[in-house]
């Protein structure tokens, strides 16, 4: 018929499924020797912290004015130190899940704010790590939690003017309730048989009341926040 013309049919190109086939398998395979490689480790982020454990915790401990004073967390540190705060910084802390600490100070090192790079030791007292160890219970790995130590208003310490400037090296005169001084503790507060000079380990106290005469500081830490980052469930 005139006028009248035929519609070319296009061919469709035909599925090649051995190709598709092949890539699927070797996407398979690559994941598959990823988690070979991980081992059965990469489990544990679907786990729940249980007592035995191994954990490694990010943390940030605070006082009672809520100022952080030792954290593993670069970018708190910065704000504190802008902030005209004392405050250190600390790596990562492993330990045990449900498992109470047998001593009664324990050392962590810390970068030394008046040695940049150089590492001190900071104290934490048996009461802060076990309430870390035990709240980690039940937690998953990228879980964070804010615990409260229970008696760190009660750690307090009246001294006069002259214990004062020993124990803190800081002037009394210039001291004022708020003020952040730095105290050192040590594991063994008698002197040693053979004169050995004990270990000291530093922590923040904030001074709490003044008198004309003396000085109250509180060196409990109320609040610590924990991030867990990593969990070993095996025995």
């Amino acid at each position: 018929m005139k006028g009248f013309r035929h519609k070319s049919v296009e061919k469709k190109e035909e599925v090649n499924w051995t190709k598709y086939a092949v890539v699927t398998a070797c996407v398979l395979l690559a994941v598959f020797m990823v988690f070979s490689m991980l081992g059965m480790s990469w489990l544990n982020i679907f786990s729940q912290a249980k007592p035995g454990n191994s954990a490694t915790v990010d943390f940030t401990i605070r006082d009672g004015q809520n100022r952080p004073v030792v954290t593993t967390a670069s970018n708190i540190y910065l704000q504190a130190q802008n902030a005209g705060n004392l405050v250190v910084m600390s790596d990562k802390l492993p330990i045990r899940v449900n498992i109470s600490e047998t001593r009664d100070l324990v050392p962590i090192q810390v970068m030394n704010p008046s040695n940049n790079g150089g590492l001190i030791d900071f104290g934490l007292f048996r009461p802060e790590l076990d309430s870390i160890s035990y709240g980690l219970v039940g937690m998953k790995v990228g879980d964070t939690k804010a615990l409260q130590i229970p008696g760190a208003t009660q750690m307090t310490r009246t001294m006069s003017r002259a214990q004062f400037a020993n124990i803190t090296g800081e002037s009394f005169a210039k001291a004022k309730v708020g003020s952040q001084v730095p105290i050192a503790f040590s594991e063994t507060p008698q002197i040693a048989v053979d004169n050995a000079t004990p270990s000291t380990y530093l922590r923040t106290s904030t001074i709490t009341d003044m008198t004309d005469e003396n000085v109250t500081i509180n060196y409990g830490y109320p609040t610590i926040d924990i991030t867990l980052t990593q969990l070993s469930t095996s025995s």
